[in-house]
């Protein structure tokens, strides 16, 4: 068998805030999505959606706490 050639990955990373989910005490991160206008996730234990809007010249803030 012959050994792979992985080639690493071109994309840019994608971007993402922490978020600490109150609701059930754990931090996870939520991605933004396609069309960039929102970060868009759920909390990984209760599934509880979160949606954080982006706005021009929005925030340097990289994390939150959802309530």
């Amino acid at each position: 068998m012959k050994p792979s050639h992985h080639q690493p990955d071109k994309r840019p990373p994608r971007p993402f805030i922490g978020v600490h989910f109150k609701c059930c005490h754990v931090y996870t991160r939520i991605y933004l999505n396609r069309q960039g206008t929102a970060y868009s996730g759920f909390c990984p234990k209760c599934g509880g959606a979160l949606s954080v809007k982006t706005a021009p010249g929005g925030s340097k803030a990289r994390f939150w706490t959802a309530e």
